[in-house]
This record gives structure tokens, C-alpha cells and sequence, in this order.
């Protein structure tokens, strides 16, 4: 008989503590510099040239951990350099937003207002030359590479609310798809397409009958899929303050809409699904007349209030299709293991592909955990593990293709590790081919690099 994963119970969080105010969760509000070289087991692979940048959230000002949920911290951007095998220096910087001037006294950003102050907390990307810190409910921040706050970027005033934390990039030329929910809608939700020098070309509405949290989207070559799922905006948690009001509720229809990309969002087609929720989508493409799209599946979510852990429920890794000629959702499942966090080989995005990765994903003495990382090749079935010894503890894995790699894991997969024995943090390469225990490179940083969301490795290619 197989050995139970400790990481997959549900435990609920000790009473009178935030899980998110613990352990690698809990804030670094300490802005710093640290220059190389840094102490390295292994060898960075050569080639593996750029900047590593991260996002997530650092309140700069204790919480009331009654309330505190881990989305609603400042941003706090983390930026490591490396160059010809060795790592130059890191440095971080809050995202200096209206929020972050109102609570901390820095400076406000220049830029139009914002509907709503967001924390710029979810992710950086970068697009047209710009560095853009996002959060979806808000405009995007333009960021430098030095990690400085430049303005809140609303396109030239074509972005009337707010836009995803996940746009979506077209590899052949640089495109940039996004949309954004809005609170004070209707419309509730509008999507967007860019052209590959930072213009928003187009806008349309898409007609939903409440607001609901929309936290990513699908995007194949032809067709985008948006999410109406149960977890929906709440007037009285709004109400009472809560600075994410939102909670799942299963008597609302859950359903996919899926419109061809450049029509109105009047032409879009509805398929029927089971409550559920959808944070992240690892990749999609057309498979004929149909769309097909690789999910991160919670049954439930935003169910057990204000305080404490995100959901009841751990999320599994599903093929949905959205057949042309039917109206509900067909879904397949892929593994049984609880992940998050997917990503792909930035080149396949939007096509058909074989790999995606993720942070394996479980709970423990009422903590989230993010014990390992998996592999799956999503036609054959396959998949590999890297589990982690405990003192250890992942994140989102960031793949970046070799410079001679052809294959979506011919790579490297670039990752931070919290070490719980020196309370630090470890920058972790891996052969992503391989998927061996054992690290080409981990390099002890001098600081901790709390647990965030999403970030990007930015080539030095594409740099210059």
C-alpha cells in the first residue's frame, strides 16, 4: 500500500493564527541591494543569461490578521541577475502604488486614478519594452528594470478599468491579449487585444449577469475562453471593508464562454460546467473547430470565510474541451495530484504542446505547502516529480528554453526555494529534461524572498 502524502490533507489552520501571516508567508518590508558573488552549489548552465523577476505580496504595515488574506498584501517585486555562471546581485522594491503611499507614506504614483487602488501584487511581465507590474484589480504599474515605479500605465487612456494579472503573449509576434473584470459594472467584464509596440488595438464587452472573480483566461491561435464561475463578488463583505469580497456560491450556473479572437463579444458561445473554480490555465490551442484548454481545477473555493486558508479544496490539473458543435464543457482529467502554479515553454503558448510544469501543492499543520514540482507531458500521460526534503519549499517554477533547445523541455526550469533551516532563500535550477532531484545550480541568496505569485525571466537577448 502506497504511503500517504502527508502534504494532501486538509487540515484546518490553528486556532487564532492567519496561515498567511506564517512562516515564508509572513512579510519582508525591508528594501535592499545585494551585490555578488553568492555562495553556489553546482554550476549555473551556461547560456542561462538575464534577469529573474518575481512578484508577490509584503504588507509594509502589520495586518489585522482577522482579516488578512494573502492577495491583498503589497507588491513587492524581487529582481536577481545573472550573468556568464554566476548571480550578479539581487534587489527588491515595494511597487510604489496609491495604496502603498496612503498606508506607508511614499510617494503616489503619477498616472490616472485608478477605480480602485490596486497592490500590483500578482505578477510582472514584459510587453512592448515596458516592465508592468499587475494585479487584476487594477491598472497596470510601468516598472524599470531597476525596479522603479514609473507611472500607472492605462495605454494612452484607452484602458477604462481594470486588467488581468494574466495577459496573454503571442510568441510569432509579440501581441498582447488581456482583459479585466469590474466591480462597478456592468460591463462586468471587457477583453482586450494589443498590437506588439504597446497600442490597445481593440475592446470588447462581454455580458455577464454579476461580477465574478475572472483570475485568468484561455487563449488559443483562433478563440479566448473566459471563466464565469461561482466565486462571485459579495456586497457585504464589501461592505464591512474586506479588501476581497468574494465568495463561492454554487447556486450560481457555472459556465465557459468562448468567442473567436477580433469578434464582438456579442458572438459569444456559452458551455455549461459543474461549479468549480479556475485560477490558472497552463496552456490552450485549437484542435480543429474546437478549443482545448489545460486547467488548475478547485471543486471549491473562497468557502471558509475571511481569515484563513483560500478554499476546503485541493486543485487537480483537467483537460477541458469546448466541442463547436456542443454546449457543455467536456472534461478529462490529467493527474490527481494537487498542483499549482502552471507553466509552459513561452514558445508553445497558444498552440498544441507537450509539457507543462508546476509547484506540487498540498497542507500541512494548516499551511499551505509547496513541497516539490511536477512535470507532465499532457498527451502521453507521463509525468515526473522533484520532491523536496522538508526543511525545503517551492514556488512557481519558471521554464526557460536552452539556446539550443527545440523541445518545450529542452530547458531549464528556474526556481526560489525558501530554506527553512537558515530562514533564506535558495535561487534552484533544474534540468527541466531530466527532472533530476538534484539541482545543476543552488545558489544561497543573502536575503528570504517570501512566497509570491508569478514572475518572468527576461533573457539577455531580449534585454538589448
Amino acid at each position: 500500500m502506497a504511503k500517504p502524502d502527508p502534504y494532501l490533507s486538509t487540515i484546518p489552520p490553528l486556532a487564532g493564527t492567519n496561515p498567511y501571516l506564517m512562516e515564508n508567508f509572513r512579510s519582508v518590508t525591508e528594501e535592499t541591494e545585494r551585490s555578488g558573488p553568492f555562495e553556489i552549489e553546482g554550476a549555473i548552465p551556461p547560456g542561462l543569461d538575464g534577469i529573474l523577476f518575481r512578484n508577490g505580496p509584503n504588507p509594509s504595515v502589520v495586518p489585522d490578521p482577522a482579516s488578512y488574506h494573502w492577495f491583498s498584501g503589497d507588491g513587492m517585486l524581487h529582481r536577481i541577475v545573472l550573468r556568464d555562471g554566476e548571480v550578479l546581485s539581487y534587489k527588491n522594491r515595494y511597487v510604489r502604488t496609491r495604496v502603498l503611499a496612503t498606508t506607508s507614506g511614499t510617494k503616489a504614483p503619477r498616472g490616472p486614478r485608478e477605480a480602485i487602488d490596486g497592490p500590483a501584487n500578482t505578477n510582472i511581465v514584459r510587453y512592448a519594452g515596458r516592465m508592468l507590474a499587475l494585479v487584476e484589480s487594477g491598472l497596470p504599474h510601468r516598472m524599470t528594470i531597476d525596479l522603479d515605479t514609473v507611472c500607472v500605465e492605462d495605454f494612452e487612456g484607452l484602458l477604462a478599468s481594470p486588467m488581468t494579472a494574466h495577459p496573454k503573449f503571442d510568441p510569432a509576434t509579440g501581441r498582447m491579449t488581456a482583459f479585466g473584470y469590474d466591480p462597478f459594472g456592468p460591463p462586468y467584464l471587457r477583453y482586450h487585444e494589443f498590437d506588439d509596440l504597446g497600442n490597445l488595438l481593440t475592446t470588447t464587452s462581454i455580458d455577464l449577469p454579476r461580477c465574478v472573480m475572472v483570475h485568468d483566461f484561455a487563449v488559443s491561435a483562433t478563440k479566448v475562453a473566459f471563466f464565469d464561475l461561482p466565486v462571485a463578488f459579495d456586497l457585504e463583505l464589501a461592505l464591512e471593508g474586506n479588501r476581497l469580497p468574494f465568495a463561492f456560491d454554487d447556486q450560481i450556473q457555472a459556465r465557459v464562454g468562448v468567442l473567436g479572437r477580433g469578434e464582438p463579444g456579442t458572438r459569444i458561445r456559452w458551455y455549461e460546467i459543474e461549479p468549480c473554480y479556475v485560477f490558472h490555465v497552463a496552456n490552450a490551442f485549437d484542435d480543429g473547430d474546437d478549443m482545448i484548454a489545460d486547467v488548475v481545477v478547485y471543486n471549491r473555493t473562497f468557502d471558509l470565510g475571511v481569515g484563513g486558508l483560500l478554499g476546503s479544496d485541493l486543485p487537480r490539473l483537467e483537460r477541458w474541451k469546448f466541442p463547436a458543435d456542443g454546449k457543455r464543457v467536456i472534461r478529462t482529467p490529467i493527474d490527481d495530484r494537487a498542483l499549482e502554479f502552471p507553466v509552459i515553454d513561452r514558445h508553445v503558448a497558444g498552440s498544441s504542446y507537450n509539457h507543462t510544469y508546476g509547484a506540487l501543492f498540498g497542507r500541512r499543520d494548516g499551511l499551505d505547502r509547496f513541497p516539490g514540482y511536477v512535470k507532465y507531458n499532457v498527451n502521453t500521460g507521463g509525468s515526473a516529480r522533484i520532491e523536496l526534503p522538508d526543511h525545503l519549499q517551492g514556488n512557481e517554477p519558471l521554464f526557460v528554453r536552452a539556446q539550443d533547445g527545440k523541445a518545450d523541455d529542452e530547458g531549464w526550469l528556474v526556481c526560489v526555494e525558501y530554506d527553512r533551516s537558515r530562514d533564506a532563500s535558495d535561487l534552484v535550477i533544474y534540468d527541466a529534461h531530466a527532472m533530476s532531484t538534484k539541482p545543476e545550480a543552488r545558489v544561497h541568496l543573502p536575503v528570504r524572498i517570501p512566497f509570491g505569485f508569478h514572475g518572468t525571466f527576461v533573457t539577455r537577448e531580449q534585454l538589448s
